[in-house]
């Protein structure tokens, strides 16, 4: 059996330019097409992670390049270098970490922040290109796709949408500062729909992603809370950059606790057969109701004492040889 890697067969190509295709059309999709569009975009990674899961990287990149060739071509060279950060390293790296079996806390980690690092990378050397500052090379796009959301949201009449667009300003510089969590929180919501896509559809058939993970059972590690607690103070005692970089690190912690309350969730789901109905009523209430989303983010933090799973606990030290029965020297009470 070969190792995974580059072959360049013609049935090898095929494959890697027809992903690089399906990446490319997804991320159009979600540049022209507003709402269900974004839909399109969150799947863009999926060819690229499925590639070189089963080709190797080097197959990968070449599809991940095919899709940045296109997008260049068909959009704007800077619009391809955003794909490449935001999805296809992503998918990369991702892809990479799966197959070295790193664990998933590690794994999401690390592919999420390269992306931070990148994206900001990106627009710093946007910055300099047009002598602005970052944050007003952020809030350009964000006007953007501000207006371009009221103009084809048909519900809104021109006085509502004037007065939801003056809202959505006032907001602008507030979501300009929670850019580095968004992108951390988008990189992870992307990396967990893909992976279901590729387990629901077997793209990748040597093994199911997510049950090899057994997300049911994922938790935190338990020094992670003080990436909630110091970030805390910093948010209600600080000012400044320090509050906002706290503000964004407390953000990212609470969505941490917030997906291992649904890990808990789904563990019961699992372990009591609950009906497809009663888990969709759930998360439509979750989707609904923000009290149930900061219950579930409660969840997740009282785990780290409560374990409401009761698989944490650790067994105490096993008895000497032969006192197991409540003997001494291995023999018995006759």
């Amino acid at each position: 059996m070969r190792k995974p890697g580059l072959y360049l067969d013609g049935g090898s190509l095929g494959w890697f330019v027809a992903g690089g295709a399906a990446s490319a059309l997804c991320f159009a999709i979600s540049v022209f097409v507003t709402f269900i569009g974004s839909l399109f975009g969150i799947l863009a990674p999926v060819p690229i992670i499925a590639l070189t899961l089963r080709k190797g990287w080097q197959g990968g990149g070449l599809a991940t390049l095919v899709a940045a060739l296109l997008i260049g071509i068909g959009l704007k060279p800077v619009v391809a270098l955003y794909f490449l950060i935001q999805f296809g390293l992503l998918g990369l790296i991702a892809a990479y970490l799966i197959e070295k079996r790193m664990p998933f806390g590690f794994m999401m980690l690390v592919a999420s922040l390269t992306v931070v690092c990148g994206f900001f990378l990106l627009m710093g050397i946007q910055a300099m290109a047009t002598h602005q500052g970052i944050f007003e090379v952020l809030r350009k796009p964000l006007q953007q796709n501000i207006q371009a959301a009221l103009s084809s949201y048909p519900g809104l009449s021109g006085t509502e949408a004037r007065e939801t667009g003056k809202m959505l300003k006032k907001m602008l510089s507030f979501l300009i500062v929670l850019v580095p969590a968004l992108v951390v929180i988008g990189s992870w919501m992307i990396l967990l729909v893909d992976l279901y896509v590729i387990d629901r559809f077997r793209l990748f058939p040597e093994r199911e992603l997510l049950k090899f993970y057994d997300l049911n059972s994922w938790k935190a590690p338990d020094h992670f809370i003080w990436f909630v607690i110091i970030p805390g103070f910093a948010v209600f005692l600080l000012h400044g950059t320090l509050r906002m970089v706290g503000l964004n690190v407390l953000i990212i912690a609470l969505t941490v606790y917030f997906f291992q309350g649904i890990c808990i969730v789904n563990f019961y789901f699992t372990k009591k057969s609950f009906s497809p109905f009663m888990k969709f009523f759930f998360y439509f209430l979750l989707f609904l109701l923000q009290i149930v989303a900061i219950a579930v983010v409660v969840l997740g933090l009282l785990d780290m004492w409560m374990d409401f799973r009761k698989i944490f606990h650790k067994a105490g030290p096993l008895p000497p040889a032969g006192h197991q029965d409540g003997t001494e020297g291995g023999e018995r009470d006759s």
